[in-house]
């Protein structure tokens, strides 16, 4: 049986950018100096209101919080999982050698100016150095309640779906803990 439709459902996957207040924010964070937790609170509010609300005005039908509130995909898997610890003595980018050795014309222009260089905090290397479990809990619930409200009824069309990203361990630091 053949099914017609007139549209393509769209969404896109990943990190949109972040306004400039919520950037300085996280980097007064990331290098340990203070923030006042209802100025970031209230940065993070408005940035996840404005993505959706770009996002909807941009006609996707399926649409995320832009990772407005995680600083990075390293620093995701640092804040939000156990078993990692920092190990500054190495690159963030060991597990890539082998491909970034294959094709360096393109990771020098990607590093530059995306995964290195458009971090908003500093990438710090990570080790497994124990089981893995998420801690993240108190944040994801956080997140959630920013999508929520970004997302309800009186605050523009609502989307046909939503949905968080989240960052899988693998390819953020050696494994020093599991067998395989």
């Amino acid at each position: 049986m053949q099914h017609s439709t007139d549209r393509i459902r769209t969404t896109h996957v990943g990190s949109l950018a972040r306004p400039a207040a919520l950037l300085d924010l996280m980097r007064a964070a990331a290098r340990g100096q203070p923030v006042d937790p209802a100025a970031l609170a209230e940065a993070e509010r408005q940035a996840v209101t404005d993505v959706v609300t770009r996002q909807r005005a941009a006609g996707l039908d399926v649409v995320s919080d832009g990772e407005q509130t995680k600083s990075g995909f390293f620093a995701y898997i640092g804040q939000r999982l156990s078993g990692f610890e920092p190990r500054p003595g190495h690159s963030a980018l060991d597990t890539f050698r082998a491909e970034v050795d294959s094709f360096p014309e393109y990771y020098e222009q990607y590093f530059a100016r995306a995964m290195a260089g458009g971090a908003a905090v500093p990438i710090v290397p990570l080790g497994c150095t124990g089981p893995v479990s998420y801690t993240g809990q108190d944040r994801l619930r956080r997140d959630l309640d920013l999508l929520r409200a970004a997302t309800s009824p009186g605050v523009g069309s609502s989307p046909d779906e939503v949905f968080v990203c989240a960052v899988a361990p693998s390819g953020v630091g050696g494994n020093e803990y599991y067998p395989t």
